[in-house]
């Protein structure tokens, strides 16, 4: 009898320890993806649409079954909109090996940082800013997923062309971005013949324009493209209408948002306003499966997506593709990107290879105007 006894103490013991043994396998069964963003600082007015995005990209993917069955779990975190921070938290992502694949939400220093370091990391990452140099020349596992910022001075110079305009002025910011829209500009208007009557540029730490405006308004061009990004947009703007320049104005994608409506009196006040766009930003005509997940993308966020809400969705959906056709391991999802071809999201086809991590090229690129509180695509 005593033998019995122990006999079953054992046996229970052994079960006990079996199931403790299975309790953190069964408590890390969900999948995770990592992301980076910028929830504060001076980027976060523009990044946090764009982390909306890619949270209700999730929620889409659970809604689909999730990885097999398991549950996706994102797990953000903040790089206070400083590059070495950003550095900081992806690597406290990628120490964690069941991080399999991170989405890079930040703006383009942000990500430039982590691009450095991504193949020292081995996790496949893929960023939503547009700054070429993120995938030229490419690094084995940072991926980039809009179209590059080439792609959208193209589109705008090709709509200058055919709008009939003669000349044109540009506004940047001197950072790495605004400094490569402006190589592009000034190359393509001297290949297609119009004049650049003035090539301004500022800080993002400014906040008066006044000198680079009246500039501007003195070399009389027939277009005026402000490619500022995040803080400075609504100052820019709002001096624009104060020293009452009177020509067509174009400005960068990112500054429509609900933080600039907001800063600058109202979404009336950007009426007639043009700008290169990925075709996210005009999600609300697409059909198909690009309409399909533009409806997921708005209702799970709770209103329509706006651009840089589908620029975080589809680069989640872009790591939800990878993910469902791998075996769930960091180096086969790197793979699987590599071989993704005229993916379709909402914002255009997303296309890579070894020799190619652009994701979407400027077929997604359309030219929008602010008209009657929409954004349409203008000819």
């Amino acid at each position: 009898m005593n033998s019995l006894n122990t006999l079953h103490r054992a046996a229970v013991g052994g079960a006990i320890a079996l199931t403790l043994a299975f309790a953190p396998a069964a408590m890390a069964q969900n999948f995770v993806v990592g992301a980076v963003g910028s929830l504060t600082g001076g980027a976060a007015a523009f990044d946090k649409p764009v982390v909306e995005g890619v949270e209700a990209a999730i929620k889409y993917w659970n809604d689909k079954g999730g990885f097999k069955g398991r549950k996706i779990e994102l797990r953000l975190l903040d790089d206070e909109s400083q590059s070495a921070s950003a550095v900081t938290v992806y690597r406290r992502l990628t120490d964690d090996p069941a991080v399999r694949a991170v989405v890079g939400a930040s703006p383009s220093p942000s990500l430039v940082a982590i691009k450095a370091v991504a193949d020292e990391f081995k996790t496949p990452t893929i960023g939503t800013a547009t700054l070429h140099a993120l995938a030229e020349p490419p690094a084995k596992y940072f991926f980039r997923a809009l179209p590059s910022a080439d792609a959208y001075m193209q589109a705008l110079m090709n709509w200058v062309k055919a709008r009939g305009y003669k000349s044109m002025a540009a506004l940047n910011p001197s950072d790495v971005t605004g400094q490569r829209e402006a190589m592009v500009i000034k190359q393509l208007a001297g290949q297609m013949g119009i004049t650049l009557t003035a090539a301004e540029s500022f800080t993002n730490t400014d906040n008066n324009f006044t000198a680079q405006l009246v500039n501007i308004r003195n070399s009389n061009p027939d277009f005026l493209y402000a490619g500022a990004i995040g803080g400075p947009t609504v100052l820019v703007f709002k001096q624009i209408k104060q020293l009452n320049l009177k020509m067509p104005v174009g400005l960068h994608s990112s500054a429509f948002n609900q933080a600039f409506y907001t800063g600058i009196g109202g979404k009336e006040q950007a009426e007639g306003v043009y700008s290169p766009m990925e075709r996210g930003g005009i999600g609300a005509t697409a059909t198909g499966i690009a309409g399909e997940l533009f409806k997921a993308a708005s209702d799970n966020i709770g209103h329509p997506a706006t651009n840089l809400n589908t620029a975080g969705f589809d680069t989640a959906y872009i790591i939800m593709q990878a993910v469902n056709k791998s075996d769930g391991t960091r180096e086969n999802i790197r793979d699987v990107i590599e071989t993704l071809s005229d993916l379709e999201a909402i914002g255009g086809l997303v296309s890579y290879s070894p020799t190619n991590h652009h994701g979407k090229d400027e077929r997604s690129v359309a030219i929008v105007q602010m008209a009657n509180g929409q954004l349409v695509e203008v000819k």
